[in-house]
């Protein structure tokens, strides 16, 4: 049974890679080991099952996979969402995120991605300070324009 749930849950990782470097390629990877081996030996860098890093953002989302049983419902926990915080939180800049996949549904939702309100509001402001220089760009180059 823990072999078929570890082999599951790797299968889950490198799904999850694919599937997110679809729509931003070479973002996502895979720790090593699930990050059991940054765990064990304490590399701060080498934790979590996922990390992703896109270009626009200034900082990484470091992810904890789940998969679910059935298709139709899953119990979340909160050791998951703790157990990434602290681990995001012991590296410099990083976002937690826990990647969870409806296992055996066929149709509708069947990945998501779920933060906390910390890193939720980490992500907005993020995008609230690159839409205000756009703005501040987009207006100081209006008035270079003659009109």
């Amino acid at each position: 049974m823990i072999k078929s749930a570890k082999a599951k849950g790797a299968r889950w990782e490198r799904e999850a890679v694919e599937v997110l470097n679809e729509m931003f390629p070479d973002t996502w990877k895979r720790i090593p080991g699930s990050g059991a081996f940054g765990t064990i030996m304490n590399i701060t860098g080498l934790t979590g099952d996922l990390t992703g890093k896109y270009k626009f953002f200034p900082f990484m989302f470091r992810g904890e996979n789940k998969v679910g049983y059935g298709g139709k419902e899953m119990t979340v926990k909160k050791e998951w969402f703790d157990k990434i915080r602290m681990e995001a939180d012991k590296n410099f800049n990083e976002v937690p995120c826990v990647l969870i996949k409806f296992d055996n549904s066929r149709s509708g939702v069947r990945y998501f991605i779920a933060f906390d309100f910390d890193a939720l509001k980490k992500i907005l402001e993020t995008v609230e300070t690159i839409y205000n220089e756009n703005i501040a760009l987009r207006d100081k180059e209006n008035e270079r324009l003659p009109g």
